[in-house]
């Protein structure tokens, strides 16, 4: 299963360089994914983001250095990536709870994370549904924020904003100066490889004429996946994304293309049971 293989040579990656520098980008090159797509298909699959993995494993490595090796906490943390002895002790407290000087003492309970072993388990009691679609180009409007995928930044201000713009009446414009009064959307795009960051705006297809001020956003024409959602928000639609990677794409050997991931929402009560909304994911 080449989607299976790619992840287990990504998890074998980190294990190679904990010890060192770890490229984000030469992971998701491994797992034939988009940066972006990589880190939520990783927390999607194991439940713990990269950057956090990979934290816990070094400070699982780390108390064998502090209480056997007794190595200088200058040197293990340069060897492990940062910059300072303090920004390792943070790091080292956040996971331990402890300083690394106080770990030092063998009376100290410390934790231990062991290497992922990825297992997917193909379930066939829940079918999960989809279309593959050719969609035409979207000219569409939205306000956005920046934002990142590392330590699951997005998934707390990504709801927060949509909080925001509901609040201060940003949401109510948009919707004024949309095309139609049918649906609006969710965008991840403008990926930044440097920094993990990229762009997400809540957005409505574009009506022409005067933008109020809103960001004019291009989707080119694609083929997508199309996974529809039935639901609460926003817990309905966190499950369909765990599920396309834990179960669709080991399933079915599709492609991810690079692109804008979508969520599409249609008009009703959010909060409702049979509220209805959308994953599109691009295809190759």
């Amino acid at each position: 299963m080449k989607w299976m293989d790619r992840l287990t040579g990504c998890i074998a990656y980190i294990e190679e360089n904990l010890s060192g520098n770890i490229d984000y980008d030469a992971l998701a090159r491994r797992a034939c994914l988009s940066r972006l797509y990589f880190f939520r298909m990783f927390e999607a699959v194991t439940d713990i983001s990269v950057s956090a993995y990979i934290r816990k494993r070094r400070m699982s490595l780390a108390v064998r250095r502090l209480r056997e090796d007794r190595d200088r906490i200058i040197d293990i943390a340069m060897d492990f990536g940062y910059s300072s002895s303090e920004a390792f002790s943070r790091a080292f407290k956040q996971v331990h709870g402890i300083s690394p000087s106080q770990a030092r003492a063998e009376s100290q309970k410390l934790k231990s994370y062991p290497p992922i072993a990825i297992k997917i388990t193909l379930k066939g009691e829940a079918q999960m549904e989809y279309t593959i679609e050719s969609k035409p180009a979207l000219k569409l409007i939205g306000a956005s924020i920046t934002t990142c995928s590392e330590d699951g930044r997005n998934n707390e201000e990504i709801p927060q904003f949509w909080n925001d713009i509901h609040a201060d009446g940003t949401f109510a414009r948009l919707c004024a100066a949309a095309a139609n009064n049918d649906a609006c959307y969710g965008i991840c795009y403008d990926y930044n490889a440097a920094d993990s960051s990229f762009k997400y705006a809540a957005a409505v297809d574009y009506a022409g004429g005067d933008t109020d001020g809103f960001e004019e956003i291009d989707i080119p024409a694609a083929k997508w996946a199309v996974f529809p959602c039935t639901g609460p928000m926003p817990g309905a639609l966190q499950s369909v994304w765990k599920r396309i990677f834990s179960e669709w794409l080991p399933a079915t050997g599709n492609e991810i293309a690079d692109g804008a991931q979508i969520e599409f929402y249609y008009p009703g009560d959010t909060s409702s049971d049979d509220y209805r909304s959308e994953v599109w994911i691009p295809i190759k």
